[in-house]
């Protein structure tokens, strides 16, 4: 639970136990199940669903359940003692879809730096980046490598050498986000203009990171509640001594979130995405549509034609899609009183805001939340 991942896999898991009340959950926040496991005492659990990150720890904690689902690949004892499934995201999916991304914005070279240890999930996204590269008739990805050991003063400058020795413009995936932001930091310090020269896109979208980077991250976004859905699904299936496929289930990805590291900053495309990250930051504050487009550095009128000529909406419904958005977050992963909710979207008429909110969703906010939301804890009736 202290990644994003790990916190959305959980909602999903209690998504699923919100409509099975037979089922009693304890949700560790350590990082190895086992060790959360010793915490009970003699508690055995029926069931465990876990990422192994200790083989050895993981079989011992294994050892105490009648089933085990793996939230990635596992090479222990655990799966071949007792029933067991396997939930991977579609790492080749998100290869093809970086790939697609970076084609579409007429590069010509590309570059991957994944998994120092080349692990299964990061070769994969590799092999299908690359795949997808070659198929549209273009040279094969320059791939980063580095002999141990890893020391980051090393690393660094194994990668600027590497950056340097590209040529540009190229577009480079990182196999999750914190190297794409690496990524980011040396293209800054070596001089080299994003997304002009380098564009870069991550994987996981998880907004700490990808916010707070210079310039902002374009990644690619997992369903990871998908993925923690379907393992409590296959576990309780288990439970219940129902047979299910040996396969893993591979859990998608829902799409691309663009920020400005592979964003085209020239002409009409400069003002619109310049309007877009001022209201995405600043919706939510109260933001308006003149003050957007003078953040973009043209006349209100001028950027309303730019943006339904290139975003389909007017700046107002924009800005309203962000507020929208922010406050379904709130409802579904937040406790705050929807009288609340308004004020905290940027809009003062609390009447007005859930008129909007219906008309946009189909729903009060009350039945939106009580529909969408993940209970705090499901217990066994």
């Amino acid at each position: 639970m202290r990644n994003k991942a790990g916190r959305a896999m959980t909602s999903g898991i209690l998504r699923y136990a919100a409509t099975h009340p037979g089922l009693e959950l304890n949700v560790s926040e350590n990082v190895n199940v086992a060790d959360s496991i010793s915490d009970y005492g003699d508690w055995h659990p029926d069931g465990i669903i876990t990422h192994p990150h200790d083989e050895t720890k993981t079989d011992a904690a294994c050892a105490k359940a009648k089933a085990v689902v793996f939230l990635h690949s596992a090479d222990t004892e655990g799966w071949r003692k007792r029933p067991c499934g396997f939930v991977f995201s579609d790492d080749a999916a998100a290869g093809r879809m970086a790939a697609a991304h970076l084609l579409k914005r007429n590069l010509r070279h590309f570059g991957y730096y994944g998994s120092l240890l080349k692990t299964n999930w990061s070769e994969t996204r590799r092999a299908a980046f690359s795949r997808a590269i070659r198929e549209a008739g273009l040279p094969a990805p320059s791939i980063f490598d580095l002999e141990p050991p890893y020391e980051l003063a090393r690393l660094r400058r194994a990668l600027a050498e590497w950056l340097r020795g590209l040529p540009k413009p190229c577009g480079i995936l990182a196999a999750s986000d914190w190297p794409a932001k690496r990524l980011l930091d040396i293209c800054r310090s070596e001089g080299m203009a994003v997304p002009e020269v380098v564009q870069v896109i991550g994987i996981d979208n998880e907004e700490f990171v990808c916010e707070q980077s210079v310039p902002t991250l374009t990644s690619i976004e997992p369903d990871f509640e998908g993925g923690g859905f379907e393992a409590m699904r296959m576990l309780h299936s288990l439970l219940l001594g129902r047979r299910i496929s040996k396969k893993p289930f591979l859990y998608g990805f829902r799409g691309v979130v663009e920020r400005q590291s592979t964003r085209d900053y020239k002409g009409t495309a400069r003002i619109v995405n310049l309007a877009l990250d001022f209201i995405q930051k600043h919706a939510t504050l109260g933001a308006t549509a003149a003050e957007a487009a003078k953040a973009a550095g043209c006349s209100p009128s001028l950027l309303q034609r730019y943006f339904r000529k290139t975003v389909g909406r007017t700046v107002i419904q924009e800005i309203q899609r962000v507020r929208i958005e922010k406050a379904c977050h709130l409802l579904r992963h937040s406790e705050t009183p929807i009288n609340n909710i308004g004020a905290l979207c940027g809009y003062g008429g609390e009447v007005y805001f859930k008129a909007l909110f219906r008309r946009a969703t189909g729903m009060t906010m009350g039945e939106y939340r009580r529909r969408r939301a993940p209970p705090a804890q499901a217990r066994q009736g």
